[in-house]
């Protein structure tokens, strides 16, 4: 809206031929006008996305753990930020992951993530399309495991969140590299090669790629690294960009916002519904998102004057973690704060266990995890390259004691000095922010 006053200093003689001064409201006001010529319009899909914005911010304000928090400024300041990492991984999803002629990884990190990311994996996303003959050419990094599953489906795209169903699989005793590690993965309709994934089975056809690469130590791991091509493809310039093209991108792109954020607050509604406070589930497979993967989960009202002791028994894993996040199933800032240890960061008790306390105070143990504000916080254990017939000794269990009784708690923990968390922050800032990062 413009002013009465905007107009009386707007040279009307110098406007341009596409505006035009009136009272189009009939309120008294004058507006200014634009008349643009048809190539010159908004293109639909930007407005649409605008709209979807609109619509996933006014979900997330919905959340029934929004609307009745006792620190309401807290949760809209979380949806937002969330909702920001939201926007740009649907972007990505529109302009990035789009094209399965031309495919690309898309990588996923702080500042794009979603579903509780994890900070200790690094994980690598296209979209292609059946039939279709992909080549995967890279070089095997030193992560501590590793997973390339081929998919069918829309992951994301809808409310119920619908893992993508696997067709085939490459897991990292799978992989055959040569004497520098090299390697070449063949995603095709005929075996090809020795790593070779279909994308076809029981009817279905392949639409998309993830690859986990997961590190328990970050500043010795190192990344692997990865190329995709279409053979039919390969070596042709891209088709350039035109309206139908980027209005398509930037409906993906919509979609993919409004069911993701719809999805992502129903399924945390459901986790709140169905995990009892205060207490892990026993770590049980998840075949739908990451086969042999065990998880543990449960979430744990931040309360001042508390603190929550999770005990955790150590395993044969290839790869052992806990992270805590918040009630938006957002990865707290691992960069900045301690929200998560792995087997090799953490510190082992003397009984072999791990023991992690959740306070928002620093207790001056080794393995504290930071809630970083969060009104209640995520816990998810995750174990990877465990044995099929793998039994684990004894579950995680879970001790909310007083903070200022928590010493007398874990009297074989040996105190965590203030220098030494400074230390260790530091470490593990350079570790997460170093550009591009190890991993």
């Amino acid at each position: 809206m413009v002013t009465f006053q905007d107009v009386a200093n707007f040279d009307v003689g110098n406007a341009p031929e596409n505006i035009a001064i009136g009272d189009v409201n009939g309120d008294g006001n004058f507006d200014l006008v634009t008349n643009l010529r048809n190539d010159e319009q908004p293109l639909q899909g930007a407005m649409l996305l605008a709209r979807a914005i609109e619509e996933a911010r006014d979900i997330m304000f919905s959340a029934p753990w929004l609307l009745y928090s006792p620190t309401p400024l807290y949760e809209k300041a979380a949806a937002e930020r969330q909702l920001k990492h939201q926007i740009s991984a649907a972007l990505d999803q529109g302009f990035i992951v789009h094209d399965p002629l031309h495919p690309e990884f898309r990588s996923l990190n702080q500042h794009n993530q979603y579903g509780l990311f994890n900070p200790d994996n690094r994980y690598h996303i296209a979209t292609i399309s059946t039939p279709g003959t992909y080549v995967i050419r890279g070089k095997r990094g030193t992560s501590a495991d590793f997973q390339i599953q081929v998919g069918t489906g829309r992951p994301g795209f809808n409310e119920n969140l619908t893992s993508p169903i696997t067709l085939s699989q490459l897991s990292l005793e799978d992989l055959i590299v040569d004497d520098d590690g090299n390697f070449e993965i063949v995603i095709s309709d005929t075996k090809t090669g020795d790593n070779w994934l279909s994308n076809t089975k029981d009817g279905l056809q392949a639409t998309n790629i993830l690859i986990r690469e997961s590190f328990m130590d970050w500043e010795k791991e190192m990344s692997g690294t990865w190329y995709i091509e279409r053979s039919d493809t390969r070596g042709k310039p891209k088709p350039l960009p035109n309206p139908e093209l980027v209005n398509d991108q930037y409906t993906r792109a919509s979609e993919y916002l409004v069911g993701s954020v719809r999805g992502w607050v129903k399924f945390v509604d459901g986790l709140r519904a169905n995990l009892a406070v205060n207490r892990l589930s026993p770590p049980r497979g998840t075949d739908a998102g990451l086969p042999g993967q065990r998880n543990s989960a449960g979430h744990f009202p931040i309360q001042r004057g508390k603190a929550i002791i999770i005990t955790v028994p150590d395993s044969k894993a290839r790869y052992q973690s806990i992270q805590i996040g918040d009630l938006w199933f957002n990865g707290l800032d691992y960069c900045h704060r301690q929200t998560s240890l792995t087997r090799s960061q953490a510190r082992q008790s003397c009984d072999g266990n791990y023991r992690f306390v959740i306070s928002t105070e620093d207790p001056g143990i080794a393995n504290w995890l930071d809630p970083a504000g969060a009104s209640t916080a995520f816990a998810f254990l995750r174990w990877q390259g465990l044995p099929e017939d793998y039994k684990f000794p004894k579950n995680p269990s879970v001790e909310v004691v007083d903070f200022d009784q928590l010493r007398d708690c874990l009297p074989n923990e040996s105190y965590f000095s203030p220098e030494a968390r400074v230390e260790q922050l530091a470490a593990r800032q350079a570790s997460s922010l170093t550009s591009p990062r190890g991993f």
